[in-house]
């Protein structure tokens, strides 16, 4: 297939358009069972169901006693009830015993009392525990299966397995999930004046994004395998592209342009690529390209300057995650704009914001594509459509914190 077969021209990219076009076109990333503690980031392929009753057995929600009967008092046992604890206490009518939050209720009780609603004296000098004066009628008891039955249902498939779902499904007895994911990425620099360590030579530049990439790249649930550096070259990149990886995707910074280093797009063609999204009418990223390799792999090549790659990557990487993983899609983040002028163009922008008092939302002016200084202090990217004025109500992409 040629590379630019069904390339949606720059000029009709918006953004709702092209990341359609990238959860149409992509081929998700395989099945695979995950430990639950490892599947943050991960997408559900399968409905998170519960394994056993919450609580399995009927047990105490506060401190206090287990009691048997109506009353108005109970014999009080020697014995202590602990939560994880064996304890062979079995009661009777009339009968109380002393019980910690958690534990399982023993046979034969009617309700768990809680320490401040009781007090203990004694009758013919034996100990007892009655309701205190005033006290309301009520039941502390957690009853088998109060927050959910065996096989119900958490969190249907497509749902991100964040830090919640996680925890949900420990608590369900799932010590594993079926998921797609979590995105694993292997991140190329490319550039021959990019320098990652030592004294910077004639014409050379700090590489001011690799270092911080992967903290962009995880608030798109992309987890970096590895960071390469390589200088521009053809044959170089064709080598580098056709190793085998066990990465789904491809993050590589640079070479997307049409300039005379710029050897990506001739080389999708030669390596038979399916080119899915060529250009994208932002500004700054607008040279962001999206490819599915002949292996499987999906390459979301980025502007070489940082700020133009840090926009592009928050503006589509989530909608890539979505594709490779059949994910819903969460919730935009949306927020009004206090101070934007008209934007005139054909060209959509992005630009840091700062949220204000009241809740309203200001740009910090200008901001430098070459590095990322024009982000400090910011908690947002703004998409500004054309024709985006103040007061417009504009979506948000949040910066890692």
């Amino acid at each position: 297939m040629s590379a630019r077969a069904g390339v949606i021209p720059a000029v009709d990219c918006g953004l709702a358009r092209v990341r359609a076009r990238i959860v149409e076109c992509l081929r998700p990333i395989a099945v695979r069972e995950f430990p639950v503690a490892d599947a943050v980031g991960a997408t559900l392929a399968v409905a998170l169901t519960t394994g056993t009753p919450l609580p399995r057995v009927d047990s105490a929600a506060m401190d206090g006693y287990a009691v048997a009967g109506p009353g108005p008092w109970w014999r009080l046992h020697p014995q202590v009830r602990y939560a994880g604890r064996a304890c062979s206490v079995v009661l009777a009518p009339g009968e109380a015993v002393r019980i910690a939050t958690g534990a399982a209720t023993p046979l034969g009780t009617t309700a768990t009392l809680r320490d401040e609603h009781t007090v203990t004296t004694t009758v013919s000098g034996k100990p007892v525990v009655m309701r205190a004066p005033d006290a309301p009628v009520r039941d502390d008891t957690r009853r088998q299966g109060e927050h959910w039955d065996s096989g119900t249902e958490l969190a249907a498939a497509g749902t991100r397995v964040s830090v919640a779902l996680a925890s949900a499904a420990l608590s369900a007895e799932a010590e594993t999930v079926t998921v797609r994911g979590p995105v694993r990425a292997d991140v190329v620099m490319t550039g021959d004046e990019i320098r990652a360590v030592g004294p910077l030579g004639t014409g050379e530049t700090r590489d001011s994004l690799g270092p911080v990439l992967p903290e962009f790249l995880r608030r798109c649930d992309i987890e970096s395998t590895g960071l390469w550096h390589l200088a521009d070259g053809h044959d170089l990149l064709r080598s580098w592209l056709t190793l085998r990886s066990h990465a789904d995707l491809v993050v590589m910074v640079g070479a997307t342009g049409r300039g005379a280093a710029d050897h990506l797009r001739a080389l999708l063609t030669e390596l038979g690529a399916h080119v899915v999204i060529d250009r994208i009418a932002i500004r700054p990223g607008g040279s962001t390209l999206v490819a599915q390799l002949p292996d499987g792999r999906v390459l979301l090549g980025l502007p070489g300057n940082p700020l133009a790659a840090v926009a592009a990557l928050l503006a589509i990487g989530p909608a890539v995650v979505d594709a490779l993983t059949l994910r819903t899609p969460g919730p935009t983040m949306w927020g009004r704009l206090s101070d934007a002028g008209v934007m005139a163009g054909e060209a959509t922008r992005i630009v840091p914001v700062q949220q204000q008092a009241g809740g309203v939302w200001r740009s910090t002016g200008p901001a430098h594509t070459p590095h990322l200084a024009g982000l400090i202090g910011c908690q947002a990217l703004a998409v500004l459509p054309p024709g985006t004025g103040r007061g417009t109500l504009v979506e948000l992409l949040p910066l890692p914190h």
